[in-house]
């Protein structure tokens, strides 16, 4: 049987209350165990109650946790950024990395700007969702020491 195609997600949200830090730990102690039973990797990245999340693994079980995650009451604004096939993971040793962030930490993440703005993200015909995906893996992994 041929290995199910990879799929990537890249979303953005804000939190319906901000997280404690016994919250978030309690959040990735779950979301670790429920990524390594179903074939998912990823990263999480924290910002004052800000969340932006890449879910990488098999194409059922990335869109079916991210269904998922829409219907969560601790998630509002749920915006999905980047959503397609990919060659190969990116955080293919991490069930579930994180990082809480400043805003200041964003500003590596070109054409980023608040939530509160109408789009997230400036859109860019250069730069598709696999580039998306790239570069939040560069941030990611240039800072890893820190996460």
């Amino acid at each position: 049987m041929p290995a199910p195609t990879l799929h990537h997600l890249v979303y953005q949200s804000s939190a319906t209350a901000p997280f404690s830090e016994a919250e978030l730990q309690a959040l990735l102690r779950q979301s670790r165990a429920w990524n390594e039973a179903h074939d998912l990797t990823g990263v999480l990245l924290y910002c004052e109650g800000d969340i932006l999340q890449v879910l990488e693994g098999p194409t059922d079980e990335v869109l079916g946790i991210f269904a998922r995650i829409e219907r969560d009451y601790r998630h509002r604004g749920v915006t999905k950024l980047a959503d397609g096939p990919i060659a190969q993971r990116n955080f293919a040793d991490w069930s579930m990395g994180f990082g809480v962030v400043t805003p200041a930490d964003y500003r590596h993440l070109s054409g980023f700007r608040p939530l509160e703005e109408a789009e997230a993200l400036v859109k860019d015909t250069d730069r598709d969702a696999a580039s998306l995906h790239e570069l939040l893996s560069e941030f990611v992994h240039k800072d890893v020491a820190r996460l």
